[in-house]
């Protein structure tokens, strides 16, 4: 149907309108635009009904011609709107398919359009944007346009913008694939170029082995680093990597070596063993995070070698070696291993004090701190307590049986700092009360005592508790200024998670010890000790003595269903010494709470009262009495 008519005689009538109604009845442009009408009048009853109000605002004797004008319009306006249709010529086609991603026919366009914009700005302007579409709509990046867009997003000008979106990218699947390899240019050297071959890495493994060989031959600048590394998957690759050893220099060379270590056969550890002789720290750096039998047995060599050499006390011992040494025997297993532990052990009370300066006539002796790169505890430790950090980080990763064995061993034969491993292995092996009668027998009050003589308690319950993971995360990964926001990714990734729920003995002496922290991470509603842990936390505010961050232990309070909060917060203010919370927290911790508005009002009248005027008192604007009275009446 030729809908012209109709909307010629639309145009005429608000024409007339905007006229005036007084000269519309003089209007032959609106009679020539009914004649057009005509034949549609005889088709229904609606044109007929359109017709008949438009020829009453031509007519002379119409009395109000306004409301006729009005009445017209507006019925040829739904006439119109009843007739649309939104349409484009040519026959409905299914959206190709890709051999990676598929098409979301259900995604809302103007969803789609707004990601697909923010994808394409090389700015990187609108990253929060980008963000909060992806946390909202996770789904949209299984569609092949928007995957080809992220891929395309990793050449934004932002370097932010770009390594958020390799991070999603490193979240897919292979079907990501096609849309990496389209279009690579290896010997542009470019950043998103070296990008994408990371996240293929990470991806497909070794299964694009060939694909790397091939791009490496071309491979400039920024992409032949990722290229090299992405080698290391493939056994067969020795040879290549050690050609390339010999001739690449600077990053080239660190990806060649960092691919070696990966390498498990006779002839890499033969490399490796040439390499100690030349640069022993080098060869220790690298064997690091590595848990293969070639970097398990080249770090027990070094380390039985470095301990022999620090026998004979006319050798010089080298404390960095050591601490290198320290650092790469976490995360590795196995008799040789073991026997480091062991001979490690035995040598601690002469190797913690391997530091001495004289002092006139008189020879002064020290301890020599070690720094673990995975630390649980920052500052240093001697080389006994670190040695038992290392064995403790290493059961926490993996739970090697052997490694258990060990540290049972290795207590009984010292005691002391060396119960941790040995309770950390019963936290990951054994049910919950197995594990509460292993910490009850070990963790005694005298043995807390002795280690606090020796600076060693805090160290101690780090190590038993400080790899286990709560609801509400690691108190250390908090962000201060947005502590309800806790980032999860990478958080103790390595480490395996205990048997079995904790006993509620663990909860008591965490509260004996003040583990806030720790508590606070830990605890959950559903836990038989969690009333208790809350009435700790509750007399700890009371007398101001939170260690940790004010809303955290407000709000763990309010989560597990606490509910006598009168006179807490003015209780906490009025005895603490350290936080020092502003009028704008007060306002805070009040509304977050769940109370009713007048409870708001009477608790902050207290607070305004009782400290309103005292000079070291939090910062009271003008409109606190305001604040007061919106809650009284609200």
């Amino acid at each position: 149907m030729d809908l012209t008519p109709l909307y010629e005689l639309r145009e005429r009538l608000r024409t007339g309108a905007i006229a005036g109604a007084a000269l519309a009845a003089g209007d032959f442009r609106l009679a020539r635009a009914l004649e057009g009408l005509t034949p549609f009048e005889k088709a229904s009853p609606v044109f007929e009904r359109l017709g008949q109000l438009a020829r009453q605002v031509l007519a002379p004797d119409c009395e109000n011609r306004a409301v006729a004008l009005l009445e017209a319009i507006t019925l040829c306006d739904a006439v119109l709107c009843a007739q649309g249709a939104v349409a484009v010529p040519g026959e409905l086609e299914e959206l190709p398919r890709r051999s990676g991603g598929i098409p979301l026919t259900s995604a809302p366009y103007l969803l789609l359009a707004s990601l697909m914009e923010t994808l394409t700005a090389k700015d990187g302007k609108h990253r929060s944007r980008l963000k909060e579409a992806y946390e909202a709509h996770p789904e949209l990046l299984w569609d092949y346009r928007v995957q080809q867009a992220l891929v395309k997003a990793l050449d934004s000008k932002s370097w932010e913008f770009a390594y958020m979106v390799r991070q999603w990218l490193e979240e897919g699947d292979e079907g990501l694939l096609p849309f990496l390899l389209e279009d690579f240019q290896p010997a542009a050297g470019t950043r998103a170029m070296a990008w994408r071959v990371k996240v293929m890495d990470v991806l497909a493994g070794g299964k694009l082995n060939d694909w790397y060989l091939e791009q490496l031959k071309k491979a400039k600048k920024q992409v032949r680093p990722p290229l090299i590394y992405a080698l290391r998957h493939r056994q067969e690759n020795l040879e290549v990597l050690l050609a390339l050893e010999k001739k690449e220099k600077g990053d080239n060379r660190k990806a060649v070596l960092q691919a070696l270590a990966h390498m498990d056969t006779p002839d890499a550890l033969a490399f490796w063993r040439e390499l100690a002789k030349e640069n022993p720290a080098e060869a220790v750096d690298y064997s690091r995070n590595i848990a293969n039998a070639n970097a398990a047995t080249l770090t027990a060599e070094l380390f039985l070698g470095e301990l022999e050499a620090a026998a004979d006390p006319s050798n010089k011992l080298d404390p960095e070696q050591l601490g290198r040494l320290l650092n790469a025997l976490i995360r590795k297993t196995g008799p040789a291993i073991c026997q480091v532990y062991r001979k490690g052990a035995a040598q601690a009370p002469s190797l913690d004090l391997c530091r001495s300066w004289v002092n006139g006539t008189r020879k002064i002796q020290f301890r020599q701190k070690y720094t673990l790169w995975e630390v649980a505890f920052q500052g240093g430790q001697c080389f006994s307590a670190a040695l038992a950090e290392v064995l403790t980080q290493s059961i926490y990763q993996d739970a090697d049986p052997m490694l258990c064995s060990l540290a049972e061993e290795l207590y009984e034969e010292y005691g002391g700092i060396w119960a941790a491993p040995v309770v950390c292995a019963a936290l990951l092996t054994k049910g919950a009360e197995e594990a509460a009668a292993v910490g009850k027998k070990l963790l005694t009050p005298d043995l807390l005592k002795e280690l606090k003589r020796r600076g060693e308690k805090k160290l101690l319950m780090e190590l038993v508790l400080g790899r286990l993971i709560g609801p509400r995360g690691d108190y250390d990964n908090i962000d201060d200024e947005k502590p309800e926001r806790i980032s999860y990714r990478g958080l103790n990734e390595h480490y395996t998670p205990i048997a079995a729920p904790l006993d509620s003995w663990w909860y008591q002496l965490m509260m004996e010890l003040q583990m806030d922290k720790k508590l606070w991470s830990l605890l959950q509603k559903e836990e038989p000790a969690c009333q208790q842990v809350l009435e700790y936390f509750y007399r700890r505010l009371w007398r101001g003595e939170s260690v940790m961050l004010v809303r955290n232990t407000f709000q763990l309070l309010d989560d597990c269903g606490w509910t006598n909060w009168k006179g807490l917060l003015l209780s906490f203010m009025q005895n603490d010494k350290v936080h020092h919370i502003n009028y704008d927290i007060v306002v805070d911790l009040l509304e977050e709470r769940h109370i009713s508005n007048r409870e708001r009002a009477e608790e902050l009248a207290e607070i305004y009262a009782a400290l309103g005027s005292k000079r070291n008192s939090p910062y009271f604007p003008v409109s606190v009495e305001e604040q007061i009275q919106e809650w009284m009446q609200g």
